[in-house]
């Protein structure tokens, strides 16, 4: 066409799009591929096999994992992280793949392979009528966390951010309501609003916050070093008053799971607010690492927990 003009960032633009597109088809494939197969073949021996591609394929991340463990572990021997490290790996396969089976994980099924520990606490903590928040990890499969609390007959809000390429995050928030579980992303226009909604509803909301993240947080001591920590959860409790639980999964076996409920997290008021904030999440943090400590390979060692560092 006469005048069409067609730039350097179209073609990028195109392409960008294109990548997007073709990524998603290939994890909706991969998707619907997964559900042929029985699930505990493919969540036992297929997240082996992946798992091993993507600790030899992902060496990078292998090296991050084996450093952070050797800082936190020194007691540890080289073989011991070489160990806890391959069985990290499959762990977040076996994720991958207990996700993907959402679809499967129903009625008494669910039941067979979850159940959690201490509800009664959630319970106790709505009956104040402020709402709950619960602070949790990446640790065992923190999906099927969600899920197993919201499978109890409570109302479960989690905190997410916005998967970059629309089919993938629409098909994980489909998971998640599947398993009647709510999600409110992270920096949309109406976050704020919708946090507030639910608590005022007398809702849970779960946020990870063992994660060194671009979002508004503090320092807090983490395995003995300073570690940048999302503020979020304890801003919220302090302002509104909601009771603080801690919510963390373990794996039990080859493919149950066991979410542990614990708390309440001691709330300080102390008149200075910031200060407030350091502390209930340095109180929440210390239960998070002490559940690490228990089972090191269910947790992600290889995210970069001390990437940020205190000036």
């Amino acid at each position: 066409m006469k005048g069409l003009k067609i730039t350097k960032n179209d073609i990028k633009d195109f392409m960008s799009h294109f990548r997007r597109r073709v990524y998603y088809i290939g994890a909706l494939f991969f998707s619907k591929l997964v559900l042929l197969i029985p699930y505990k073949l493919i969540v036992h021996c297929g997240s082996k096999f992946a798992g091993w591609l993507a600790y030899f394929v992902t060496r990078d991340s292998a090296d991050i994992a084996k450093r952070q463990l050797k800082e936190c572990f020194p007691d540890k021997s080289a073989d011991e992280i070489e160990k806890i490290v391959r069985k990290i790996f499959v762990n977040e396969a076996k994720n991958f793949f207990e996700l993907a089976n959402f679809p499967k994980l129903k009625g008494s099924f669910f039941d067979e392979i979850s159940s959690v520990e201490n509800i009664n606490l959630i319970n106790e903590g709505l009956k104040k009528g402020k709402g709950v928040l619960i602070a949790s990890a990446h640790t065992g499969n923190w999906e099927i966390t969600a899920a197993a609390v919201a499978r109890c007959g409570v109302p479960v809000n989690v905190v997410a951010k916005k998967i970059y390429i629309e089919g993938l995050n629409n098909m994980l928030v489909h998971y998640r309501l599947s398993k009647n579980v709510k999600v409110i992303l992270k920096d949309a226009p109406d976050t704020a609003r919708k946090l507030l909604k639910a608590l005022k509803g007398g809702e849970i909301i779960a946020m990870l916050i063992d994660q060194d993240t671009d979002v508004a947080g503090v320092f807090v001591d983490f395995f003995g070093k300073p570690a940048w920590t999302p503020s979020g959860l304890a801003v919220l409790a302090l302002k509104r008053g909601a009771p603080v639980l801690v919510g963390v999964d373990k794996r039990v076996g080859k493919y149950c799971h066991n979410t542990v409920i614990k708390g309440p997290i001691e709330i300080d008021s102390s008149g200075n607010f910031d200060k407030d904030v350091i502390s209930l999440t340095q109180k929440a943090s210390l239960v998070l690492e002490e559940h690490i400590k228990q089972s090191p390979d269910q947790w992600v060692w290889f995210h970069e927990r001390w990437k940020t560092q205190k000036k």
